[in-house]
């Protein structure tokens, strides 16, 4: 009769089955221990390692029940005077996971999808019969661990378990998620009988019918509740804690397993697994244990249990585990009774399909064993590479698969020296730096910079050793080779700090001043002190006030705005500038109201300086209850310009000095005054002096007072004493008149007069030339098609006051042209028409005339000389003879030809 129970191998023939032992569990990989037969004792191990190997049983229905798997172990065991034994171990092709181990970096996927790309490198066949959703783990580390204990904790952690469904020459590896829907009943028929009392099933004979013989089931206290949390930075204060209660409903069900971390950074997440390891910790509340003869028996299947006495055990149980006891007898292939000395022992595992079963989490998550370094990356062409939060994303040197790029890990977070709502220290890495990585709670799965490293490739700011008194910060500009530093110099005896950028050359330089430009570190020394510099613009800008002084505080010795010292100096000169002003005043050299107003406001600028008041405790101080600028130095002050200075007040400017005020200019030295000029010295005279040209005293609408205490005492070649009305002149109450009715003289005393003859002849008068106008006078320019005119005379005004304001030109009453004065106040008329008359509309609506001065000068001789007399005394000079040549010395300079006022 032939065997019930079979090998098929490679081999055929030459091997034939005697015995198996072994185990085959729901979420384990089995191993089934064979010993078989064999007719040589020759047989070579590598013509069967690795290949696939199927037992057949028999079962009571005809059908065959198989347990399939891969050669794992094959060897001559002993021998006899007939035969050789052989062992052989089964394994599934899952064990191969265990021969292969990774480092290997997944992101946003889930634990089906991992799982799928991990085995599917091996190609045996696979099913996932998952019935929940799972959720992309957003990176996710296979560290130093085989592709089997890999795939094995993720499947814990998801509530996912698997077994193996056999065919012939092959099995099946089927991951499952649900007790009620991922099952399917045993192939010989959904119910299986109890029937304690057959024992002829122990014998697995002919006569035995399939049922179970041995049941056993028990109940174990197991804790109804669990509490899991969790923390997600991108959510600090977001309630991601869950708790679950499932009491089994015995006494002392109600203790608590609390989880932290829980692995989620989502809220529905944590719920999820909340539910699974409340599942898990009740998955062994109720178990069953038996045997039976039945030989389709296999994890994964349910059956329902029938004819037991008790009623609660007649119910769907699913299959947890079953042990495999075989055995052939040796007459078998000579001919003896298969079933005589044969064996099939089955025992068994089991649990209701009312209650959920998870896999136990047996497998353990590799730790790090401390921090590691790594590889800032990111795309191609970038230098940072980083989001929101400042993470980065690194190579880790153990990484075979990643490309160095933006996906060769997630977004790692950055420790930084200082971290707060929006203030802190902040230097991101760099693509190409070497970062110090640890991992949170040495967990693999969460990485975190916490410091860089130098490597040959990147190395120290500043050459080291020898400049290993420099300490600081230096930075790189992105794309370019220039830098920013701040220093920390601690050479011996030259101690500074320096803040530089190398842009424009900007740097502020304090203590010992050396030069530190690059790598090469300190060089030439600069100086002792502070240097603020810059090769481009330079703004210093103080809203409260700003003192600038080289009045000594050593050691920073009193508060910053202390100056006492310039209080005071300004006080003194206030003091001097008030009672100098009062004697002029009392002399009738000043009016009293304009004099007044300058040294009120001296003195509440000196208020205003030195302040009052003030908070020491809080650091206030009284100086500066305005934004004052006060330079000040207890030795000189001096201000240079390659070109002008300008100083401008919009009240008043105040000039003091204990000593001399001197003033030299080498050209002209101009003071306009909207109002008065007003000159006084107390104790000496006054004195001015041409020392090539005239002196020209002009009262354009009033009188000129020549007053002395003593003598008026004028000479000169020749003195002109002219005058429209008349001219009196009294002397101790003697007098002459002189008018166009004639010439009076009376005296008192006597008249002599001497002379060598005297003629007295008939009349005779010399006319009086016209005074200047006293209206805007616009100075004449030469008699070109182009005639230039400056603003000269408006009363109250000065031509430089026109500059940059607009004009309108008018042409014998109608407007010709509107422009804009120029830097000078002058305008310029294009192809004057002579004899035309021009006028100029100001800005404020004034209209005035532009006399043309040629035709004066023409019409009368002695008025062109006078005219040429005034137009000498302000400025302008003749090109010869010719008065009609006449230009100003400004115009010989200018290309445009125009005049300057």
């Amino acid at each position: 009769m032939k065997r019930r129970v079979t090998i098929q191998t490679p081999l055929g023939e030459a091997l034939q089955f005697h015995r198996l032992a072994g185990r085959e569990a729901l979420s384990q990989a089995y191993a089934f221990d064979l010993e078989l037969l064999g007719s040589s004792n020759a047989l070579d191990p590598k013509s069967i390692l690795g290949k696939p190997a199927t037992v057949v049983m028999e079962t009571e229905s005809g059908a065959p029940r198989y347990l399939a798997g891969l050669v794992t172990r094959f060897g001559l065991s002993h021998e006899d005077d007939r035969q050789a034994f052989y062992r052989m171990r089964l394994r599934p092709w899952l064990w191969l996971a265990t021969r292969r181990s990774d480092f290997r970096i997944f992101q946003d996927q889930t634990v089906p999808e991992i799982v799928a790309a991990v085995l599917g490198r091996y190609g045996h066949p696979m099913e996932q019969k998952l019935h929940r959703s799972y959720r992309p783990w957003t990176y996710c580390v296979q560290y130093h661990e085989s592709d089997f204990d890999f795939i094995s904790r993720l499947c814990e952690h998801e509530g996912i378990y698997y077994h193996f469904r056999h065919k012939a020459e092959q099995h099946v590896l089927v991951f499952a998620d649900d007790i009620a829907s991922s099952h399917a009943p045993l192939p010989d028929g959904e119910t299986v009988r109890y029937h304690p009392h057959e024992k002829a099933g122990m014998t697995g004979g002919l006569e035995a019918s399939e049922r179970i013989y041995e049941w056993a089931s028990s109940d174990e206290v197991r804790p109804g509740h669990y509490f899991n949390d969790d923390y997600d930075f991108e959510k600090p204060r977001a309630e991601l804690s869950h708790l679950r209660q499932m009491p089994p409903g015995h006494d002392h069900d109600d203790f608590e397993r609390y989880e932290w971390p829980g692995g989620f950074t989502q809220h529905d997440d944590g719920e999820s697994y909340a539910r699974v390891r409340t599942e898990e910790q009740l998955s062994e509340r109720s178990r069953a244990t038996g045997r039976a003869n039945r030989r389709d028996l296999a994890p994964g299947c349910t059956f329902t249990l029938t004819h037991h006495p008790r009623q609660d055990q007649n119910r769907e149980h699913l299959l947890l585990a079953v042990d495999y006891d075989l055995q052939e007898n040796l007459q078998a292939s000579e001919g003896a009774n298969a079933s005589e000395g044969s064996v099939q022992r089955f025992a068994f595992e089991a649990q209701p399909t009312s209650y959920a079963w998870r896999p136990p989490r047996t497998t353990p998550k590799p730790w790090t064993e401390g921090p590691q370094t790594a590889l800032v990356v990111g795309p191609a062409g970038e230098e940072i590479w980083a989001d929101q939060y400042g993470r980065v994303k690194v190579q880790f040197h153990w990484d075979r698969i990643g490309e160095r790029n933006e996906n060769s890990s997630c977004w790692v977070r950055v420790s930084t020296a200082w971290a707060g709502a929006t203030f802190g220290a902040a230097a991101l890495p760099r693509i190409g730096q070497e970062v110090i990585v640890d991992f949170l709670n040495g967990d693999p799965d969460h990485p975190i910079v916490t410091g860089r490293v130098h490597n040959a490739d990147e190395m120290p700011a500043w050459e080291l050793p020898h400049q290993k008194q420099l300490s600081g910060l230096r930075s790189r500009e992105l794309g370019g080779g220039q830098s920013n530093h701040l220093a920390l110099d601690d050479s011996s005896g030259k101690v500074q700090v320096q803040l530089k950028s190398d842009h424009q050359s900007t740097s502020l330089s304090l203590g010992h001043v050396g030069r530190i430009d690059d790598v090469s570190g300190r060089r030439d020394d600069r100086g002792q002190g502070a240097e603020l510099r810059t090769d481009g613009h330079g703004a210093l800008r103080a809203g409260q006030g700003l003192l600038l002084s080289t009045e000594a505080r050593p050691n920073a010795q009193g508060h910053i705005t202390d100056m006492p010292e310039t209080v005071a100096r300004l006080t003194q000169g206030r003091d001097l500038h008030e009672s100098l002003s009062q004697a002029a005043q009392a002399a009738k050299a000043h009016e009293a109201g304009d004099q007044d107003e300058v040294t009120k406001a001296l003195k509440a600028q000196n208020d205003a300086i030195k302040g009052s008041g003030g908070d020491k405790a809080h650091g206030l101080f009284p100086e500066f209850q305005e934004p004052h600028l006060t330079l000040a130095s207890p030795a000189g002050i001096q201000t240079t310009a390659q070109g002008s200075t300008h100083i401008v007040s919009g009240e008043h400017t105040a000039i003091t000095s204990g000593a001399h005020t001197s003033v030299v200019t080498g050209n002209s030295f101009l003071v306009s005054a909207k109002n008065a000029v007003r000159l006084s010295a107390a104790n000496a005279g006054i004195r001015m002096t041409a020392a090539k040209d005239d002196i020209d005293i002009t009262a354009m609408k009033a009188s000129i007072n020549a007053l002395a205490k003593l003598n008026i005492k004028m000479e000169a070649n020749r003195i002109t004493i002219t005058a429209r009305d008349e001219v009196l002149i009294n002397g101790g109450s003697s007098y002459t008149r002189w008018n166009a009715n004639g010439i009076e003289s009376g005296t008192n005393g006597v008249w002599r007069a001497h002379a060598a003859s005297h003629s007295l002849v008939g009349p005779d008068n010399k006319p009086v030339p016209p005074m200047a106008p006293a209206t805007v006078v616009l100075q004449e320019a030469p008699p070109d098609p182009q005639i230039a005119f400056s603003m000269q005379h408006v009363p109250g005004f000065s031509p430089m006051l026109f500059a940059g304001q607009a004009y309108t030109l008018l042409k014998n009453g109608a407007e010709i042209r509107k422009g804009l004065f120029d830097d000078y106040g002058r305008l310029t008329i294009e192809q004057a028409e002579k004899g035309a008359r021009y006028q100029v509309r100001l800005f404020n609506g004034t209209v005035h005339d532009v006399p043309v001065a040629q035709d004066r000068m023409e019409r009368d001789p002695e008025q062109s000389q006078y005219n040429e007399h005034q137009l000498s005394n302000k400025g302008y000079r003749g090109d010869g003879q010719d008065s009609s040549k006449r230009r100003t010395q400004r115009e010989r300079g200018s290309d445009s030809g125009q005049a300057s006022a």
